[in-house]
C-alpha cells in the first residue's frame, strides 16, 4: 500500500485537479450540446504540440505548451466563427470536421518526427502516471488562475449557455463571450493533454457531467458536486485498477468511467422497467 501510495499520489491528485476544472466546464459544454468542443480543441492543442516537437521541441517543454497554446486560440476563434443564428448546419458538425483535419494534419507531422508513433500514443493517451508535483502545482495555480476569470463571467456564460436568444436581447456579443469561453477551455485543454491525453481530457469533461444531468443535478453545484464525487470515485479506482493489473493509467481510468456511466444507466433502465 506504501508503494502504490508513493508512486501514485501525484497522478491522482493530477486527475482531482482536472476533474474539478473539467467539471465546471463539462456544464457548459453538455448544455449548448457541442459535446465533442473539447476533443477537438484537444486535438487543435496536440496538432500545436506536434509542430513544436517538429522543430526539435521536448513533449511537456515551455515551448510545447506554448504551441500548443496558440493552436488552440486558433481553434476556439474557428469553433466561435460556426456559431449562427439560423444553424442550417449544427455546429457540432463543424466540430466534427476541426477535430477529423486536425487529427490528420498531427498525425502528418508526426511522421517527420523521430520516435513520431510513440509520440502519437503520448498525446492520445497521456503519461499521467510519470506527473510530477510541480507539474501538479503549475496546473493547479494556472487553473485557480482561469477559474476567478470563470467567476466573474459565470452569470454571462450560464445566460448564453442556457438561453442564446436572451442573452442577445439583453446586449451580449455571442460571438466575443464564445471565444473567451472556448479560449479558456483551450487553455486547460492544452494543459491537460500533456499530462493525461487527449481521450482521458474528453473523458473527464463530459462523463461526469452527463451522469449528473441524468440524475437531474444539471447546472449549480449540485451538478459540481455530484460530478467531483464521480471524478474522483473513477479517477481513484482507476489508478488502483492500473496499479495492480500493471496497464496504462489514463486509459485504465477512461474505462473505470465508462464501467460507472454503463452501470449506472442499466440500474436506472432497471428501476424504469420494474415500476
Amino acid at each position: 500500500m506504501s508503494e502504490f501510495l508513493a508512486m501514485m499520489a501525484a497522478p491522482v491528485v493530477a486527475a482531482i485537479v482536472l476533474v474539478v476544472m473539467h467539471g465546471y466546464l463539462g456544464g457548459h459544454v453538455v448544455r449548448r450540446g457541442v459535446i465533442f468542443v473539447d476533443i477537438a480543441l484537444a486535438q487543435v492543442a496536440a496538432f500545436g504540440v506536434a509542430v513544436a516537437l517538429f522543430f526539435g521541441a521536448e513533449v511537456g517543454s515551455t515551448t510545447a505548451w506554448l504551441a500548443g497554446l496558440i493552436a488552440t486560440f486558433v481553434g476556439a476563434l474557428l469553433i466561435t466563427s460556426t456559431r449562427s443564428r439560423r444553424q442550417e448546419v449544427p455546429q457540432e458538425a463543424y466540430i466534427g470536421i476541426i477535430y477529423a483535419v486536425f487529427s490528420a494534419a498531427m498525425i502528418l507531422v508526426l511522421t517527420q518526427v523521430p520516435h513520431g508513433g510513440e509520440e502519437i500514443r503520448h498525446l492520445l493517451v497521456g503519461s499521467i502516471l510519470w506527473v510530477t508535483w510541480s507539474e501538479v502545482l503549475k496546473t493547479a495555480v494556472l487553473y485557480a488562475g482561469l477559474g476567478v476569470l470563470l467567476v466573474w463571467a459565470h452569470p454571462r456564460l450560464v445566460l448564453i449557455s442556457d438561453d442564446p436568444d436572451r442573452a442577445q436581447t439583453r446586449g451580449l456579443t455571442l460571438r466575443r463571450w464564445d471565444f473567451l469561453f472556448y479560449a479558456i477551455l483551450g487553455t486547460v485543454v492544452t494543459s491537460s493533454v500533456q499530462i493525461a491525453g487527449v481521450l482521458l481530457v474528453f473523458t473527464l469533461l463530459v462523463v461526469p457531467t452527463v451522469m449528473a444531468c441524468r440524475r437531474g443535478c444539471a447546472g449549480g453545484l449540485r451538478q459540481m458536486g455530484f460530478a467531483l464525487v464521480i471524478g474522483v470515485s473513477a479517477v481513484i479506482l482507476g489508478a488502483a485498477a492500473s496499479w495492480w493489473l500493471d496497464v496504462p493509467t489514463g486509459a485504465a481510468i477512461v474505462c473505470t468511467f465508462g464501467l460507472l456511466i454503463g452501470l449506472q444507466v442499466t440500474i436506472e433502465a432497471l428501476v424504469q422497467t420494474n415500476r
